[in-house]
């Protein structure tokens, strides 16, 4: 009871300041960036600002609805006993982290959790607001699956911990690059700010890379790590400019209505909704897979691929 005691003492904590740690990291970093670099936040930031108070209003309540309750009922029926301490607290911070990686990868590998994360990646500049900005219509979706964390029989709370201490890191791995890029001595233990900025970028051989957002070793270990070897243009292979609120949030849901809509058959339809972004009847090329593969046999062939624009790169 004592060992539950102490981590209630300090997801209460960090339940308490985790707002005031996020707000302090974004003003921090908006004072520096105006005072050392007379760069005033844009339009996109106030839109990444917006939506994150949205979304603390739509989501967090809901979610805090769905899971304050789901999580200790689930522990309740946990298929093992594990005793709350040091060890179980280390698996589940794995746990935690692969469930992270790979719920990160099907929001890119699937059209319709692409429609929803789409949002965060279609900020063409990078500070920390970038990480306030998601999707208000995801829910739930894959977030369901960190209830295998008490199913296993760890202690609620100690997802919930892991999740105060996650949402205090996002913030600082998306800080604009001017203030802090690479921190080489770090970037074999933990996500840093230049790792996770190469998962924001639209650059070919970037697409679809760096899924982790506290460690880089599943990244490292199934081969979907990437370092910075050529500048980062931010954005999506579709988006290049600044969007509006509501722009961000829906364009790529009514895209991928029109292909559903316009589709031939049934099976067309629905592989338009689960399969790959930039699938088509036939036809791959259009998928970041394909588009990569190509880049790199381009590149051995001592084929020079087209360079990418560095529009938004230069706005910054």
């Amino acid at each position: 009871m004592d060992n539950i005691s102490s981590y209630q003492s300090l997801l209460d904590v960090l339940k308490q300041w985790l707002p005031y740690y996020i707000v302090a990291m974004v003003a921090a970093e908006s004072i520096y960036l105006l005072v050392r670099f007379k760069q005033a936040y844009s339009k996109e930031t106030w839109v990444n600002i917006s939506t994150g108070v949205v979304t603390i209003i739509v989501q967090a309540i809901l979610k805090t609805f769905l899971f304050t309750d789901l999580y200790p009922f689930v522990y309740e029926h946990r298929l093992w006993d594990l005793e709350l301490n040091g060890y179980t607290l280390l698996l589940g911070f794995f746990m935690y982290t692969f469930i992270q990686f790979g719920t990160h990868y099907v929001y890119h590998k699937s059209r319709i959790f692409w429609c929803l994360h789409e949002v965060h990646h279609s900020a063409i500049k990078m500070n920390a607001t970038t990480g306030l900005r998601t999707s208000i219509f995801d829910i739930v979706s894959l977030d369901i699956l960190y209830l295998l964390i008490p199913l296993c029989g760890i202690h609620p709370i100690v997802y919930f911990i892991l999740y105060s201490l996650n949402k205090i890191w996002g913030t600082f791995i998306h800080f604009n690059e001017k203030i802090v890029s690479r921190i080489p001595i770090l970037e074999y233990l933990l996500v840093t700010p230049g790792t996770h900025h190469i998962h924001h970028a639209s650059n070919i051989r970037y697409l679809d890379k760096n899924f982790g957002e506290v460690i880089p070793w599943f990244d490292q270990l199934l081969g979907t790590y990437a370092r910075r070897s050529e500048p980062i243009v931010y954005g999506t292979t579709t988006v290049t400019h600044e969007l509006g609120f509501w722009e961000a949030q829906v364009h790529e849901f009514r895209s991928l209505w029109h292909d559903v809509k316009n589709a031939k058959g049934l099976g067309n339809k629905i592989k338009y909704i689960f399969l790959a972004p930039g699938w088509q009847p036939g036809d791959l090329t259009g998928t970041a897979r394909y588009v990569q593969k190509k880049y790199f046999e381009d590149l051995k062939s001592g084929i020079t691929p087209e360079p990418v624009a560095l529009a938004n790169e230069k706005a910054e």
